[in-house]
């Protein structure tokens, strides 16, 4: 595969081809503009892309209107970055590629049954087949936990990972409301074809996006061993739709378990501390005083997921678009001492997660990060009476 750069001069030629774009009024002025400035469309490369205007972290833009014009513009350079979507034999690539055809295999299984006078008929085979879209989730959690923060090592800007990471979210809230519209008897037949092939869609344009620009910027940057690395965290959560074994690839492991803990309440080596975090009945997870995730514990039973890949993530990249103002405005209360804790509860998968955040500070109340820590109480919630230790037997 070519070596792509970054090229200034390109890219401040495809801005300007972008704004004259969205301000033409009509198609013959925008067959116009793009032969005025079809060379550079033609030679732009994956990475350039990240360096739009449009698409910088301070972009006047709302992310709405980013994902409103990503399709158009995706097709519209799709020549001058197709030829970039070759990946060699790694085993990253190879099985990322292979999910995403098993994902639209998958939802090709619903076209006999899109059809008008037939689609309510068939509800129980569709919610079947959307019901096993859940797991599309997969995916997701590979991509926001373990490929974004790799990247964002290396890139000017975060922003079209939030977009793509928006677009998982909405993809999951579109799969909702077509099981709920399923599960409806009064649900109306135009509206559920109308949501399938928005769902369809969607769908097509994440695969898409990823492989002609996230997945080939990955293979310029990040070395071979950062693949492997990615590949092995990748397994920890695993491929949509997977039923054959994947072996992790060899690497040499770069912690080392020497040295003590020693506090003023007791000392231990650190196997023994490690051992002591992983087994409490909590996940808990370290934002230090600058914002980045320094520490993760590794329970049995996590909630969220959690990756080697987010040690240094600054905290308002490991969540939604959506969320990242609440995240935002909660630390800001506790550097500013307006606040040392917050907590809520969810309901979740089944469970019911108490979720609290603690400002860390230390003696002489200076603030020294947020300890993050949620644990399922569903089995707490209706106890009653008491059970004492020698109850036990």
């Amino acid at each position: 595969m070519e070596v792509f750069k970054y090229d200034e001069l390109r890219v401040k030629k495809i801005d300007e081809f972008m704004k004259k774009l969205i301000e033409a009024k009509n198609s013959s002025e925008k067959v116009k503009i793009y032969k005025e400035y079809e060379e550079d469309v033609l030679n732009i490369t994956p990475l350039d892309i990240f360096y739009l205007s449009f698409y910088q972290n301070d972009t006047e833009l709302s992310i709405a209107e980013i994902k409103e014009s990503a399709n158009r513009f995706v097709n519209v350079f799709h020549k001058g970055i197709a030829k970039y979507a070759s990946f060699g034999e790694h085993p990253l690539f190879k099985e990322l590629l292979e999910e995403s055809r098993r994902m639209e295999n998958h939802l090709a299984k619903f076209k006999p049954y899109y059809k008008k006078d037939i689609i309510l008929s068939k509800r129980k085979e569709l919610i079947e087949i959307f019901e096993k879209a859940n797991s599309f989730e997969l995916k997701f959690q590979k991509f926001e936990n373990i490929i974004f923060p790799n990247l964002e090592k290396y890139l000017p800007s975060t922003k079209p990972l939030e977009v793509l990471w928006e677009l998982h979210d909405d993809s999951k809230d579109l799969l909702n409301k077509i099981l709920n519209l399923l599960n409806s008897e009064t649900t109306k037949e135009e509206d559920l074809i109308k949501e399938i092939g928005n769902y369809h869609y969607l769908i097509f344009g994440i695969n898409q996006k990823e492989e002609l620009i996230l997945l080939p910027v990955m293979k310029q940057l990040l070395s071979e061993e950062e693949h492997s690395r990615i590949y092995n965290e990748c397994l920890s959560i695993g491929f949509v739709f997977n039923k054959k074994y994947l072996e992790k690839i060899k690497i040499e492991d770069e912690i080392k378990d020497v040295g003590f803990f020693t506090s003023k309440t007791g000392k231990m080596d650190f196997k023994q501390l490690v051992l002591m975090l992983n087994n409490l009945p909590l996940d808990i997870t370290y934002v230090d005083k600058d914002d980045k995730v320094i520490y993760y514990n590794e329970s049995k039973n996590r909630h969220f997921p959690r990756t080697p890949s987010v040690i240094g993530r600054e905290v308002k990249n490991c969540h939604p678009p959506k969320s990242v103002k609440i995240v935002e405005d909660l630390i800001d209360d506790f550097k500013n001492n307006k606040k040392d804790f917050e907590e809520f509860w969810i309901n979740f998968k089944g469970k019911v997660l108490y979720i609290a955040y603690y400002a860390l500070r230390d003696d002489q109340g200076n603030y020294q990060g947020v300890l993050e820590a949620s644990q399922d109480i569903s089995r707490f919630i209706n106890l009653e009476g008491e059970k004492r230790l020698v109850d036990s037997d």
